[in-house]
């Protein structure tokens, strides 16, 4: 039923795309169909110049006055044909094949869309990086030709094979039925075949996710190996599931290889069989050297669709496996909260930012993280939060920045409503927050500032600044476009954390927590921050948790959480 589920829906977002797009397709499709019909054109009209040049009868319309008058009429057509065949060419590669690009673009956008709604579990756990790389970029790229070449090579296939059928029954019924008798056997062991591919192409994608996910946790530990002398242990591990991937994608490469010997023998015994017939007709004089040689043509014109049918039906069933593996993610169950379409935040009137009353949090029944918090936060104040590992400082600024909302007791409000009662977009517009582990992207510095916000240089330069960290860039050669690696491996700790604060500092947040964010940063240089913050963030409202408590010399108030011991803080 799971599976069914996902096969309908593959089907569904196919007939939508193609529904859409109708007018395109339909355009698409007739110069597919004019395209067969000039190629088909093309080696009849050769046998009839074979006929006249043999002095037999050619068509009446195309019979001139003359000899010479005929002659330019069956050029002239050969020509056209051959022009027309280049243009209508044109015509489906801007329609039909465009749509492959089109469409990959629409799955990788679909990913985002559905992705950034999972819950953090389902996150972690199922749908983890190197599931999402495999989808957004492997699948996407499969998945996309059944919307265009695809889409193209089957009505090509379809197209060119009915009118060559006609074209050569038109010459001669019994060699043209006998063309199509000797392929009949091929669809059993393209059935059978394309069956074992699909269940490849799922092993192989399995293996290029797990691939993806070792990959990126090797690049985002890289310093650690080096600290530690793990390189070889990790490069081990690597190599034994990129081996496997390699195992898996050289059976399916092989796979896919055996349509040709299914196909080309179809074709080569249709062709032989076909060639001894035409013969004996020509030499009986049932059928012209013109006939024969336009059936010889047409054979061959038959000859590359059947080669590319395998081939087809291949693409065809993998791209339908992997609309139904990004289904999956499609139809996946969505963090209900992050979908609310709920109020604007109101910051008029002299209610509190934050207020806390009796919250409590138990990861289980016999254990409290922590119990009865109650505090108040007006707007600009500052909140300093300290306190051992483990005593639950990163889980509470979860929970006041609405990202964990299943609370064992108490209540949390922003401005008097509780968080249920705000759109996800308007708290994270609102709200700023630093992690402890700064992730960074594999782009410049400007980029990993503005992200999707359209901010001069001065701006950068600015939020750089009260980061502290604008002597470092001004080191760089490049300065802002200076390049980082994933994860910013070409950064030190410190360096990672500041440009971490920079991007929080350029969405120009109204509450900002600071989750231990400069814990790599020496004293002096956070002293500069610290002083910074306090100067240009007058009107931010501040959380801020640290286990410096010289961190928190600028808080309006602080307190410190223990942890529980027998149900007592």
């Amino acid at each position: 039923m799971r599976n069914m589920k996902f096969q309908s829906h593959a089907k569904f977002i196919w007939k939508r795309y193609l529904t859409d797009r109708w007018a395109i397709y339909t355009w698409g499709a007739i110069s597919v169909l004019l395209t067969n019909l000039m190629q088909v054109l093309a080696p009849k009209n050769i046998g009839w110049i074979v006929d006249f040049m043999t002095k037999k009868p050619v068509p009446k319309m195309l019979t001139g006055t003359n000899d010479h008058q005929t002659f330019i009429k069956l050029f002239l057509v050969l020509a056209v044909s051959r022009i027309l065949i280049n243009f209508f060419r044109f015509m489906w590669r801007i329609t039909l094949g465009r749509q492959t690009h089109y469409a990959c673009g629409m799955l990788r956008r679909e990913v985002w869309q559905h992705v950034r709604f999972f819950k953090k579990k389902d996150l972690d756990q199922k749908f983890t990086k190197g599931v999402l790389m495999n989808a957004s970029a492997s699948d996407t790229n499969s998945a996309r030709f059944v919307f265009g070449f695809t889409l193209v090579a089957i009505t090509d296939v379809l197209f060119l094979g009915i009118f060559t059928f006609f074209t050569m029954a038109a010459i001669h019924v019994p060699m043209a039925l006998l063309s199509f008798v000797v392929l009949l056997f091929v669809p059993i062991f393209v059935r059978k075949l394309s069956k074992r591919e699909v269940e490849q192409y799922r092993l192989i994608q399995d293996t290029l996710s797990n691939f993806n996910d070792l990959s990126s946790q090797a690049v985002s530990t890289i310093k650690l190996q080096r600290l530690t002398q793990t390189g070889p242990f990790w490069e081990r591990r690597l190599m034994i599931i990129a081996e496997n991937h390699r195992t898996q994608k050289l059976k399916g490469i092989n796979l896919s290889l055996l349509y040709i010997p299914v196909m080309g023998v179809a074709s080569i015994v249709s062709y032989v069989v076909l060639f001894a017939m035409g013969i004996s007709f020509t030499f009986n004089g049932k059928m012209t050297v013109g006939e024969f040689i336009s059936m010889q043509g047409l054979i061959f014109l038959l000859h590359d669709p059947l080669m590319s049918l395998g081939f087809i039906i291949s693409e065809w069933k993998k791209g339908f496996t992997a609309l139904e593996r990004l289904s999956e993610i499609y139809l996946h169950e969505k963090d209900q909260y992050l979908l609310i379409k709920g109020d604007e935040i109101n910051e008029s009137g002299n209610q509190d930012v934050l207020e806390v009353q009796d919250l409590s949090y138990t990861f289980n029944e016999s254990t409290p993280l922590f119990a009865h918090l109650n505090f108040k936060l007006k707007k600009g104040e500052r909140l300093g939060i300290t306190g051992p590992i483990g005593a639950g400082k990163s889980t509470l600024l979860s929970i006041l920045t609405g990202l964990e909302r299943d609370l064992s007791g108490g209540t949390v409000t922003l401005f008097g409503k509780p968080f249920s009662a705000y759109s996800h977009d308007h708290l994270r517009n609102y709200i700023g927050h630093v992690g402890q582990k700064p992730f960074l992207f594999a782009d410049s510095i400007r980029v990993n500032v503005a992200m999707n916000s359209e901010l001069s240089d001065e701006e950068i330069w600015k939020f750089i600044d009260l980061a502290g960290l604008k002597e470092d860039v001004e080191l760089f050669p490049d300065k802002l476009d200076t390049q980082l690696g994933e994860w910013g491996i070409n950064l030190s700790g410190g360096q990672k954390q500041r440009l971490t604060l920079a991007r929080a500092l350029a969405k120009k947040p109204k509450l900002l927590f600071l989750d231990d964010c400069l814990s790599a940063v020496d004293t002096i240089t956070e002293e500069k921050i610290l002083k910074n913050l306090d100067l240009h963030l007058k009107d931010v409202t501040l959380v801020w948790v640290a286990h410096r408590k010289s961190t928190l010399k600028y808080c309006n108030q602080t307190f410190e959480l223990k942890p529980m011991m027998d149900g007592l803080q």
